[in-house]
């Protein structure tokens, strides 16, 4: 669990990094690269993530929605940074201040999409006795697939990437300075790992769930679907000039499709 949230964390300053030596230039191609990873996680989610949750329990649809609910209100506070919009002012002008309320919904965001990779730290024989006495599934097969290198880990890291770009370029853009703009980027890059360290400290707290184990785990993934399925959508069809679908979009998206079904074991 720690590797994989590290490695989340390396790929958020990776991202930065990125903007730090090419400046503007790393923008040129980012509608593209925004295409394939949203193309990607729209695989993710039908391919992967909705067959999973719903093994556990139906329940899993509610929290779809709640999901996507909570996704356009974080993004209503973001203003599109999850997927790759540059923030302005209400004149379309470039902020000059930092938007502490964005860099927090990002930092959220991050939190909750990233809980269901500490399943892949969860002993699978421990876990399929918790879902069996205490959720009701006597025929759920639990397994570590969400750790990393598992198309959830994938998803997370092509979709972080170009938020951590844009991220930088904004904080960038508005005169921070080179310990804040790493500072809160490192803050933002370690979001994961708390989401995971919270979601296996819930599953082994003992505590009592409603639904039991199982129908924790069919709302949480649930609610990732939900959060993953509007950054999908809304980067599928909002990304590029005038949101065009030209011919390299087509490309990208293509691709990434492909990929998630590449990664079906």
């Amino acid at each position: 669990m720690i590797l994989t949230g590290l490695s989340l964390l390396l790929v958020a300053l990776a991202g930065g990094l990125i903007l730090e030596i090419l400046g503007d230039k790393a923008m040129n191609n980012l509608p593209i690269f925004l295409a394939f990873g949203g193309a990607y996680i729209m695989g993710l989610i039908f391919l992967h993530l909705v067959p999973e949750a719903f093994s556990f329990s139906s329940i899993a649809g509610i929290f779809v929605l709640a999901g996507f609910l909570v996704q356009i209100f974080l993004e209503y506070i973001s203003k599109g940074l999850e997927h790759g919009h540059v923030h302005h002012s209400g004149h379309g002008k470039v902020l000059k201040v930092l938007p502490w309320a964005a860099i927090i919904s990002l930092c959220i965001h991050a939190f909750l999409e990233s809980m269901p990779l500490a399943e892949g730290a969860v002993a699978v024989s421990d876990l399929e006795h918790q879902v069996n006495s205490m959720g009701g599934h006597n025929h759920v097969h639990v397994h570590g697939s969400m750790a990393i290198g598992s198309a959830l880990f994938i998803g997370l890291a092509i979709h972080k990437l170009p938020v951590a770009l844009v991220l930088m370029g904004l904080m960038k853009s508005i005169g921070s300075s080179p310990l804040v703009r790493w500072g809160l980027l490192s803050m933002f890059g370690l979001m994961p790992l708390l989401g995971m360290y919270f979601y296996d400290g819930v599953l082994h707290s003992g505590m009592h769930i409603p639904g039991g184990v199982g129908g924790f785990i069919a709302a949480t993934q649930g609610l990732v679907i939900g959060i993953l399925l509007h950054v999908a959508t809304t980067v599928l069809f909002e990304s590029g000039e005038g949101h065009h679908f030209n011919f390299k979009k087509l490309t990208a998206t293509l691709i990434g499709l492909a990929l998630s079904y590449a990664t079906l074991a």
